[in-house]
């Protein structure tokens, strides 16, 4: 079966190359700050979860008079996009769009390919800017190819682009939607992951210690709880990037990160002896911004003295609350995985944001649950009187749950005030604990005429 192609495209200096060596399984290709190092299109097998196709890195899109360097290397990224069954158009999340990039979304969509927009450099969490959507390309996916994040999405994006050729159909298989919720057990060295998939399964399956960092890499263990299907997955302890020195514990820690891309549901064990580190907000964090659903267990819970359990519980709860406000209502619980207490609510509550993380709302009830909140709280008029107005929504995927909302001016949209539209829908339509993704579209003006 033969290969799907995969064009990377964009201007110089977009992290074309970056992603092209992320995505690559042995070539690799020379990464620079100087714009333009890429001056011929390189082609290399690559893999994104289980989906292997072929990549092309390209030269840097530029208008150029006929006949110099840059015209021809303008001609090397045009056979990319006529071979490619996909094209990926890559911007700049950091410096914003250029008129370059404008003129250069045209040019792609002439060619009439499937093709993504991919906004690089979104190493925090992205807030979807509205001026992504001015270059016509259906929702763009925000990616860090330095870093990986979004990988899990722009997975998602390739299989849908693809999803309708009964070929690449067939050849896709995709972690996240298949028949079986895979349940990722994260945190910090010796926190108890594999003592808690142990007692789960009641069986010393994994090997186990006091020792910190036992755990290598991530094992996979099918097992069935009350009719589901589980595959669970334990994974090395993720330290501090500063702490990790040993090129094992490097490798380690890229499986254990490739693990949370691909998961459903991810488990952070804490330790209740040293609780709530700045590296179990880090793993929080980043299980987040992947759009992963999250259980939060707090182990060896039963070394807290009696005494102190409901003071130690208010604290933490409060801790959460406050720097995880994005995922406002995440699940957590309390456990002794050596004693095997609460094990099994840690299940009943994956299974339970599982299936938040996969809720679909009709469109009829976000629209009047729209009207009521903007009309309880209405966006501040702008300059002339104006009032920017939400005109209506529609939920476009689940897993996470991701609405698209289209305004008259979606850029005055503040931050501020789509925070107060995420948490009232949040509790609205009972989400509490996954995260929700607000995309912003432009309504057209019926009274400004075409070009």
């Amino acid at each position: 079966m033969q290969k799907k192609t995969i064009a990377l495209v964009g201007r110089p200096n977009v992290g074309k190359s970056t992603l092209f060596n992320r995505l690559s399984i042995r070539k690799k290709a020379i990464v620079h700050d100087r714009p333009g190092v890429t001056r011929d299109r390189k082609y290399a097998d690559a893999q994104i979860g289980p989906f292997e196709f072929m990549v092309i890195d390209t030269p840097g899109l530029e208008e150029a008079e006929e006949g110099v360097l840059e015209h021809r290397m303008m001609k090397q990224t045009i056979e990319a996009i006529i071979e490619a069954d996909l094209v990926c158009l890559m911007v700049d999340g950091k410096i914003g769009l250029l008129p370059e990039d404008k003129l250069f979304a045209h040019f792609i969509r002439k060619y009439n390919k499937p093709s993504i927009l991919l906004v690089n450099k979104c190493d925090g969490r992205f807030d979807f800017a509205k001026e992504y959507y001015k270059l016509g390309f259906d929702n763009p996916v925000p990616i860090s190819a330095e870093h990986g994040v979004g990988m899990a999405d722009l997975y998602e994006a390739i299989v849908e682009k693809l999803e309708n050729d009964e070929e690449s159909h067939n050849s896709i298989s995709d972690p996240i939607k298949v028949d079986c919720l895979q349940i990722v057990v994260s945190g910090r060295p010796n926190a108890g992951k594999s003592t808690f998939i142990n007692a789960l399964i009641n069986d010393e399956r994994l090997l186990t210690g006091p020792e910190a960092g036992i755990t290598r890499e991530s094992i996979e263990i099918d097992w069935h709880y009350n009719g589901s299907k589980i595959k669970l997955i334990d994974t090395a302890g993720l330290r501090k990037r500063s702490a990790i020195n040993e090129s094992l514990e490097k490798l380690s820690t890229s499986d254990t990160i490739n693990s949370i891309k691909f998961a459903n549901t991810v488990i952070l064990m804490v330790d209740a002896l040293n609780p709530l580190e700045q590296q179990d907000l880090n793993i929080a964090n980043y299980v987040i911004d992947q759009g992963r659903s999250l259980v939060i267990v707090v182990n060896k819970f039963d070394l807290i003295k009696s005494n102190e359990k409901d003071k130690f519980k208010e604290e933490f709860n409060y801790k959460i609350e406050t720097h995880l406000p994005q995922i406002k209502g995440v699940p957590i619980i309390y456990i002794s995985a050596l004693n095997k207490q609460q094990i099994n609510q840690v299940l009943d509550q994956a299974l339970r944001i599982y299936s938040l993380w996969n809720k679909k709302i009709s469109t009829s009830k976000l629209n009047d649950w729209l009207g009521f909140t903007t009309e309880a709280h209405p966006l501040p008029l702008q300059k002339g009187g104006r009032r920017v107005r939400i005109k209506y929504m529609t939920q476009t995927k689940a897993r996470p749950p991701t609405f698209k909302l289209f305004s008259n001016n979606p850029e005055k949209i503040t931050d501020s005030y789509t925070r107060y539209l995420v948490n009232n829908l949040r509790d609205a339509f009972d989400l509490p604990g996954v995260p929700i993704r607000f995309l912003f579209g432009k309504t057209k003006n019926p009274f400004v005429k075409a070009n």
